[in-house]
């Protein structure tokens, strides 16, 4: 048996008469939530009150948490960011993500980024990070740095309000068998925090972390004092500028030797998506891969029209925005990245469908999601831009900027 330190035990671990509670308190949750809709066309009461709130904590946002920013430091292309997490937050279960929320001239960026540190440390300390790996283009990441460095110097940040969402998430340990860990990169961070939380293991468990060039290895010491507290526990590193990349032949012997085992993939979506069609081809049961990835996996067009053709055919896209229309055509990928290509500023969040920022109205039209292949119906309906692609002509309201 595998011992985790978690905060709550999982539904099916719970007595009857404890779920059949929280079954019942959910179902309360869920009209006390329709009520407010109804009578206040809020999601809660302290939506509906947030603007009086605010009169005398400015900072104060019904949705989010307020938290502070103890530490941010930089490691090669990575920033391990320190937060002190408001008393409205709830905590979090390793391996899970939150949304982080910052407010840069009036107007709220925010991301999607998994929780790096271990349990004990918010339990014992309050506090958690994330470790993000800066992107060149990207909105947030690129000027974290910039943004939160001198605040933190001059122990203020008043001018940079910061704030996260509940944690959520489904990647986190729980069933009790041999682990096989598969990270590729920033995929790492929510493997650290699983492994990190661990008090007592009694199953084997190896880690396989893919990175590029040691300058780009997270976690050094924890990898060590982990390996020291832990004899079941076995590291590989895989450093790609050194040698090749992780093939089936480095996990085909434990797979054979623990047939039962349970997988975890996190990286790149490439990554996350061939690991698992060679883990298939091993002979491990579909059932025992959970993964996580950033961004989208690739996945083949559905359209009959399209049948046989390479790429994706271009559909026009007919977009209201209060009293205008504008009519583009579609690009590659999802409406998001039509859109952006096309000059709109369309909201946005984590980009991977899990936030809800992008939710907009589709009037009309034929649209597939990327994550699940599901395709909409052709009338009226709402979608997620980020993970929605095409599949006709298809017209879209989008909220005034």
């Amino acid at each position: 048996m595998t011992k985790f330190s978690t905060p709550v035990p999982s539904l099916n671990q719970l007595p009857v008469c404890h779920q059949n509670t929280k079954s019942i308190i959910g179902l309360l949750r869920q009209c006390w939530h329709w009520c407010c809709q109804v009578a206040l066309v809020q999601p809660s009461l302290i939506s509906y009150l947030e603007p009086l709130i605010r009169l005398i904590l400015p900072n104060f946002r019904a949705q989010w948490s307020h938290a502070r920013v103890v530490d941010i430091q930089q490691q090669a292309g990575f920033i391990h960011l320190t937060l002190r997490p408001g008393r409205r937050w709830r905590g979090f279960i390793p391996g899970q993500h939150v949304q982080l929320v910052l407010e840069i001239n009036g107007r709220a960026i925010s991301r999607i980024f998994s929780i790096s540190s271990s349990l004990q440390l918010f339990q014992q300390q309050g506090l958690i990070r994330l470790t993000i790996q800066q992107q060149s283009k990207g909105l947030m990441t690129s000027h974290l740095m910039q943004w939160l460095k001198p605040a933190v110097d001059a122990g203020s940040l008043s001018s940079v309000p910061v704030h996260l969402s509940a944690a959520t998430g489904s990647f986190v340990l729980q069933q009790q068998k041999p682990l096989l860990l598969l990270a590729a990169g920033s995929g790492i961070t929510p493997i650290h925090a699983m492994l990190s939380s661990v008090t007592r293991l009694t199953q084997p468990v190896l880690l396989i972390y893919s990175f590029r060039g040691a300058e780009q290895m997270l976690f050094a010491e924890s990898w060590r004092e982990l390996q020291s507290r832990f004899p079941l526990l076995q590291i590989q590193f895989v450093d790609t500028n050194l040698r090749q990349r992780l093939q089936p032949g480095d996990v085909e012997t434990w797979c054979n030797s623990q047939p039962q085992c349970q997988v975890y993939l996190c990286g790149p979506s490439r990554f996350s998506l061939d690991w698992q069609n060679k883990l298939l081809a091993l002979g491990v049961d579909a059932s025992a891969i959970q993964q996580e990835s950033f961004g989208l996996a690739a996945v083949p067009f559905l359209v009959a029209a399209a049948a046989g053709a390479e790429k994706p055919e271009s559909f026009p896209i007919e977009i209201r925005q209060s009293t205008q229309v504008r009519n583009i055509s579609s690009t590659q990928g999802s409406l998001l990245s039509s859109l952006e290509a096309a000059g709109f500023n369309p909201s946005y969040g984590c980009r991977r469908g899990i936030c809800m920022q992008c939710l907009c109205q589709k009037n009309q039209g034929l649209v597939r999601n990327l994550l699940t292949g599901e395709i909409s119906d052709v009338g009226p309906g709402m979608i997620q831009l980020c993970i929605s692609q095409p599949l006709s002509a298809v017209e879209l309201s989008l909220p005034s900027s």
